[in-house]
């Protein structure tokens, strides 16, 4: 009897092991940010410190950045000498989330921060290559609600307002597996900074 009932707790041991692995977000791949980039104060690209203008030139402009990502396989090796690197552990990035944060603590959003948003899409990322993924890091719609609508009552740098961004990553391998969401952060200063001098014509 003692031996049935160890058979049978065994048994159920491995049925619940193997629906849990089934169950998992079981994709043998995963992303990694290798990094986060927007424009700086000159509006040059590649930029670690992302600066937005509140307004430009009495317009209300969008702020992108780019995120460097790598797909990976758990277990390279051990994959690489199987031979088990497929097509379809390949994986499509289908969703950029973004919210904001400051290092004060005040971070109600519509009021000391802006809205987090979403915003769909659909990039492949290969297994062992990198793909640059540009996406919306501040919307124009935020610049027209607090917080940031206030700061074009304070030309040049007069007030400046430091926000710490999350972008956050979702995906799924071409198999139809999601994959484990992946976050990095870049740093915005957000002003009505002077506007550049139009260069006289000749």
């Amino acid at each position: 009897m003692k031996l049935k009932l160890l058979v049978l707790i065994i048994a159920a041991l491995a049925l619940a092991s193997c629906q849990a692995k089934e169950d998992d977000s079981t994709s043998a791949s995963f992303l990694v940010i290798t990094s986060l980039t927007g424009n700086d104060l000159a509006g040059k690209a590649g930029s670690t410190t992302v600066f937005s203008d509140v307004i430009t030139n009495g317009s209300i402009i969008n702020d992108s950045a780019v995120a460097v990502v790598t797909a990976l396989t758990y277990n390279p090796t051990e994959d690489s000498e199987a031979h088990d690197i497929t097509y379809y552990m390949n994986v499509i990035v289908d969703q950029v989330d973004v919210e904001f944060m400051r290092t004060d603590g005040k971070n109600t959003e519509g009021v000391d921060v802006p809205y987090h948003f979403s915003q769909p899409m659909n990039m492949l990322v290969e297994v062992d290559k990198t793909a640059s993924i540009p996406f919306i890091l501040i919307r124009h719609v935020a610049k027209m609600e607090s917080p940031l609508i206030q700061l074009r009552d304070f030309p040049s740098e007069e007030f400046v307002l430091q926000l710490l961004a999350k972008v956050t990553m979702h995906g799924k391998d071409l198999a139809g597996h999601r994959i484990a969401p992946v976050s990095g952060y870049l740093t915005v200063w957000c002003a009505n900074f002077a506007d550049a001098t139009p260069e006289p014509e000749e």
